[in-house]
């Protein structure tokens, strides 16, 4: 007969009832329902977070977790630019040391709430500012200015942005940043910008976009990209994150602004649950954590203007009774 340790090498452990903590595809013995359960994924969901203090409505970099995230600069509700930072712990955002040069639509960056780089922004720009969890420090350029750029990273040491825009052209050019300097490596198949960007600088994902507008994603293995599985609505503007095999993108512009969602296994994306509500121009929270969460900062809903509101996305693993023979 054959047995999970058999298949697997492993016996099923006993626990009585659910364990405390669940992840997807753990297997046990429940001795008080004395059956064999397993952990999957339950549908995903957005729930409503805190609400930003200055409310931006396109175009902020956004680093960082549910739990820990950082909303830098953008374009005001009100017209203009602003060089506010703010810190998001869970639950309330809070003002923290402004950016040097107030600006709109970055190229982009990478980082966490303590540790983060962003570059790039209107018109062209190649500045680059580095944040210690203290201040902002210019640091070394962009080798190409730019606008609306891809990107991830972990850390203000370790950042990648790749395409984005220097009208009326569309980039392939990816740099990758060190902490110290920008070097060139190797291009995006596809020119394109506003896009999505997710993972880390040696596995990274670029998600749809406008070329003018593509399906194409493209995963980036620390050398080269590779086209990946394409993404069921193209789109623009959109917020997205997670990891080159675990990743999520919402909300854009089709051209119409949708509230939809994408997961991403590392193979296929499937359509998931909209946003609350619908927007574009996100400041998203991306630091190399899983598609199973994510978090979308402001942006501006169909009618205009700015939300400053705050969503979390988040898919939870759930109990499931494994059948037996």
């Amino acid at each position: 007969m054959t047995t999970y340790k058999g298949l697997r090498g492993l016996t099923i452990r006993t626990v009585a009832g659910d364990p405390s903590v669940l992840a997807a595809g753990d297997i046990w013995y429940d001795s008080v329902a004395k059956k064999v359960q397993g952990a999957k994924l339950a549908a995903g969901a957005w729930a409503s977070g805190g609400t930003l203090n200055t409310n931006q409505r396109a175009m902020n970099a956004g680093f960082g977790l549910q739990t820990a995230a950082i909303c830098v600069g953008g374009i005001l509700s009100s017209g203009g630019t602003t060089a506010v930072v703010e810190k998001y712990d869970g639950s309330t955002w809070t003002e923290v040391g402004d950016i040097n040069t107030a600006r709109g639509t970055f190229a982009g960056g990478g980082g966490t709430s303590s540790s983060a780089v962003v570059a790039g922004g209107t018109p062209n720009l190649a500045i680059c500012e580095s944040w210690d969890n203290s201040s902002w420090t210019e640091v070394a350029d962009l080798n190409t200015g730019r606008v609306s750029a891809g990107s991830c990273g972990t850390s203000n040491t370790a950042a990648l942005i790749f395409g984005g825009a220097v009208s009326p052209n569309y980039l392939t050019i990816t740099e990758l940043w060190n902490g110290t300097a920008w070097t060139e490596v190797a291009d995006l198949s596809t020119a394109r910008s506003h896009h999505a960007g997710a993972g880390t600088t040696t596995a990274a994902l670029a998600a749809t976009g406008y070329d003018p507008k593509t399906v194409n994603v493209e995963n980036y293995n620390g050398t080269a990209w590779t086209e990946v599985g394409n993404v069921n609505t193209a789109r623009y503007n959109l917020g997205g994150g997670g990891t080159s095999t675990s990743a999520v993108i919402f909300g854009g512009n089709t051209p119409s602004i949708v509230g939809s969602t994408e997961q991403y296994d590392g193979s296929t994306w499937a359509e998931v649950a909209n946003l609350g509500t619908t927007r574009n121009d996100f400041g998203t929270g991306d630091s190399g954590d899983s598609g199973e969460l994510a978090i979308a900062i402001s942006g501006s809903p169909p009618a205009g203007g700015g939300t400053g509101g705050t969503e979390e996305w988040t898919v939870a693993a759930s109990v499931e009774t494994v059948a037996v023979d």
